[in-house]
């Protein structure tokens, strides 16, 4: 059976997700803040779907944690099929974790950052797939100021997470050339979930509003499960789907050199860790 690790997996797309890889027969490596969310997940799955399930418990926000839970895998795994960096969210006012990192940098940029990099420098056969957005048009990385800590607006900061999983996917797909390791990004779609009811009242009001327009979660992971049960994409890499096709994404995620600055940028961060 294919081994497939999903992030923020206990609900919305990630939870779809879960189910749709389960009902192909992968054995799932699910990681999550909520323990016991996990453990329930776990417990359906493997009645419903007779495969295996193990869940980490990890906050995904900080930098240690996503180390901590590749150390867990990489104690127990030999090989790994799947790596689908699912998990994210928007934080309309600025917070820093307890690792002195900008939230929507950390969770949704880091987490991708150190989890593709270091799965893919360690299987050799992984393929990497990073749930990215169309949001992720019509912005800029502010190169002097990645982490958001001038004029903070937290649309805009999830925007450039979303451009930053592109980046990281385009520069990790270079870097895979002698190996036989794929990667790939997608948009999902927009999704009615309970994405972004982590806010004030007023921005939750809107945010659903504009999401009861939206698609199912199960919709939304249909392009994930595409990449990960067809066989005839396998050997796709650094590419950008939306609908279940490649399209181009925007002109500003070719930019190779703020590619190159949020890459060394994003490794000298990670390298405190290490």
């Amino acid at each position: 059976m294919p081994v497939s690790i999903i992030t923020g997996s206990t609900a919305g797309i990630g939870l779809e997700t879960a189910r749709g890889l389960a009902n192909n027969k992968h054995d799932l490596i699910l990681v999550s803040r909520n323990k016991k969310k996990l453990n329930l997940l776990k417990d359906d799955i493997e009645n419903k779907y007779q495969v295996n399930c193990e869940v980490f418990p990890y906050d995904l926000s900080l930098i240690t944690s996503n180390i901590n839970f590749f150390k867990d895998i990489k104690k127990k795994y030999n090989h790994i099929d799947f790596l689908i960096n699912n998990v994210g969210a928007i934080f309309m006012d600025r917070i820093v974790t307890s690792e002195g990192i900008e939230k929507t940098f950390a969770l949704n940029h880091m987490s991708y950052f150190t989890l593709s990099k270091l799965f893919s420098e360690n299987y050799s056969e992984i393929s990497i797939i990073n749930v990215s957005s169309e949001a992720h048009r019509y912005i800029k990385l502010k190169k002097d100021d990645l982490q958001n800590l001038c004029n903070y607006y937290g649309w805009y900061a999830y925007k450039r997470s979303k451009l930053a999983n592109i980046y990281t996917t385009y520069e990790i797909n270079q870097r895979l050339k002698n190996n036989t390791a794929s990667i790939n990004c997608l948009h999902p779609g927009l999704v009615n979930t309970n994405f972004a009811n982590n806010n004030s009242w007023y921005f939750n009001l809107m945010a659903n509003i504009i999401k009861y327009f939206g698609i199912t979660p199960l919709e939304g992971a249909m392009t994930t499960l595409y990449l990960a049960n067809n066989k005839q994409v396998r050997d796709l890499s650094g590419l950008y789907f939306d609908k279940c096709r490649p399209r181009s994404s925007s002109r500003e995620s070719y930019d190779i050199h703020t590619r190159k600055i949020l890459w060394n940028y994003s490794e000298k961060l990670l390298s405190k860790y290490l």
